[in-house]
């Protein structure tokens, strides 16, 4: 990361004169790599405005938007490190975009409001019961895991590879329903809050509410914090 903030160089002056790429008035939107042409940056810029409360944004310094070696290396679009905000440049749609920028917004208020959120243990115990469930409904259905990948919090590559390669995200889907937020949610607990998040401000804060109540809880709580 700290290469590629090197990396990219920015005329602050250039940034100026382009009014979509200011977000929330302070955060700098560089694009390093065009966007697709149905995209529209100043749409989703709005858009995010709109629906996630300022004070959520404060610990996001800049976004980058572009084609990184690291998201080959690591086969991921997106990626939130040290008040950075990276994003691929190649989406589908508007839409997709948002879901990116959202869930990366979600684990920079992790590093801001990392108490609140997860020093009683009340959203580590939620997560932790729902993975013994899944842990038993693949159980019966034949799989076979090491079981100590259910009860670590922390994301683990051969847990992910495990889950994606043998199970299969299409099984997954089907196993995790009324479960998790999303099957990729089950991964850790930083994931299990941040796709909670992202739902939660795009419109489906009532199925978080019915499936994980402790989650909602907390992203609900973050959202009326002042900062």
């Amino acid at each position: 990361m700290d290469q590629m903030r090197q990396y990219i160089k920015i005329s602050q002056a250039t940034i100026l004169e382009r009014k979509e790429n200011i977000f929330f008035n302070s955060i700098v939107v560089y694009i390093k790599d065009p966007l697709p042409e149905e995209v529209s940056l100043t749409n989703v810029l709005h858009r995010i405005e709109k629906t996630i409360p300022k004070h959520l944004v404060s610990n996001v310094e800049a976004i980058y938007v572009g084609a990184f070696d690291f998201f080959k290396e690591k086969e991921i679009n997106a990626a939130y490190e040290d008040g950075a905000i990276y994003i691929s440049n190649i989406q589908d749609n508007e839409d997709d975009l948002i879901d990116d920028i959202i869930h990366e917004i979600a684990h920079a208020a992790e590093d801001q409001f990392g108490m609140e959120i997860y020093a009683d243990g009340d959203l580590e115990r939620e997560f932790l019961y729902k993975r013994q469930k899944l842990l038993e409904i693949l159980d019966a259905h034949g799989y076979e895991i090491e079981k100590s990948y259910f009860f670590d919090t922390e994301y683990n590559e051969e847990f992910d590879d495990y889950l994606y390669k043998q199970v299969g995200y299409d099984k997954l889907i089907f196993f995790t329903m009324d479960l998790f937020p999303s099957n990729y949610s089950a991964t850790s607990l930083r994931e299990y809050f941040a796709v909670g998040f992202e739902k939660f401000f795009l419109g489906e804060a009532r199925e978080i509410h019915k499936i994980s109540p402790v989650l909602h809880k907390k992203i609900h709580l973050v959202s009326h914090l002042d900062g």
